[in-house]
């Protein structure tokens, strides 16, 4: 084969195959996809071949050399060892998670949509129906909203043992709901919508019946100062869960097998992610909520938490973002 058919035939792979390591290298693996890493290892193997076969059949050093780079920015792409445990883990948590979260938006907005109307639901029917909305809660506060006398709260609060209960069940529950809506998104999303919509019910429906009135201080100030980081948290889940409902649902070109491949890269990290604010929310659990402070205080360490989770989800790795564009 002659030089100009040789270049007119593979111009169009090393333009590829270096526009994909400009991306690989300036952002990571993470901002390719399962179809664009295969890719790139394709066009890698075909350039290093086509370096070869130049050096042999061409006399051409402008052809050869500009191989020659591209093959060795492949090669310290593909083949140098990955950045340090702790500097991956720390870019995740300061760069990639939130960019993820954000470019996820449509179904994290779904999630949120599904758990706080569904809140809204229960809440409007304990306000009219205390006893029907017992029908949404666990057993050990079913009796509670169902008996009157049950459901008030004195003005010195809850007991200790009660408080334990309440903060330990919703915690807990929250953490159970985040995992479920992840994991029963592969029954094309079904599974999250009902893992939502049936706690958001029981969150609506303890908030509609307990959260009023003089012992609604008290009772928001046992749930508030975890709860809003807890609720973002379940809502990460649950976008992670419709990512993969929607992959089979519409697969697009791949396969659905290929398609769910590639929304769990997508939608495990998610999850991951949304750890370690549960993990938060555990400790301000553990140590804030049961302290004798002021409602008020506590109040404020909720909405602090809430808010500083809100703005670490919008604007985390901005810079990144802008590298990569």
């Amino acid at each position: 084969m002659k030089l100009d058919p040789f270049l007119a035939l593979r111009s169009e792979g090393w333009r590829r195959l270096s526009a994909l390591l400009d991306r690989l290298l300036s952002a990571g693996p993470s901002r390719l996809s399962v179809v664009e890493l295969e890719e790139l290892g394709r066009l890698y193997r075909r350039a290093a071949s086509d370096l070869a076969y130049a050096r042999a059949h061409f006399n051409d050093p402008d052809t050869v050399s500009y191989l020659n780079q591209l093959v060795a920015r492949g090669h310290a792409a593909i083949y140098t060892p990955g950045r340090p445990r702790w500097s991956r883990l720390w870019r995740f948590l300061s760069s990639d998670f939130p960019r993820q979260v954000r470019e996820g938006y449509v179904f994290l907005a779904l999630a949120a949509i599904a758990l706080f109307g569904s809140a809204g639901v229960g809440a409007a029917v304990a306000v009219i129906s205390p006893e029907a909305a017992s029908l949404f809660v666990p057993e050990q506060f079913a009796r509670a909203l169902r008996e009157p006398e049950l459901r008030e709260i004195s003005p010195e609060g809850l007991s200790a043992g009660m408080e334990a209960l309440l903060g330990s069940i919703i915690l807990t529950n929250n953490i159970k709901v985040g995992f479920f809506s992840f994991a029963l998104g592969i029954g094309l999303g079904a599974g999250t919508v009902y893992v939502l919509l049936q706690n958001g019910l029981m969150l609506g429906a303890l908030a509609g019946v307990m959260g009023r009135g003089k012992q609604g201080v008290v009772f928001w100030s046992l749930v508030a100062p975890h709860g809003g980081m807890e609720l973002l948290a379940v809502c990460i889940c649950g976008a992670s869960g419709l990512v993969l409902g929607w992959a089979l649902i519409s697969p697009g070109d791949l396969a659905r097998r290929e398609a769910l491949i590639a929304a769990g890269r997508r939608a495990v990290p998610l999850v991951l992610g949304a750890m370690p604010i549960f993990g938060i929310a555990a400790l301000v659990e553990a140590f804030v909520t049961p302290a004798r402070a002021p409602a008020a205080l506590k109040l404020a360490v909720g909405a602090i938490g809430a808010a500083a989770v809100l703005a670490y989800l919008g604007l985390a790795g901005r810079g990144a973002e802008g590298e990569v564009r």
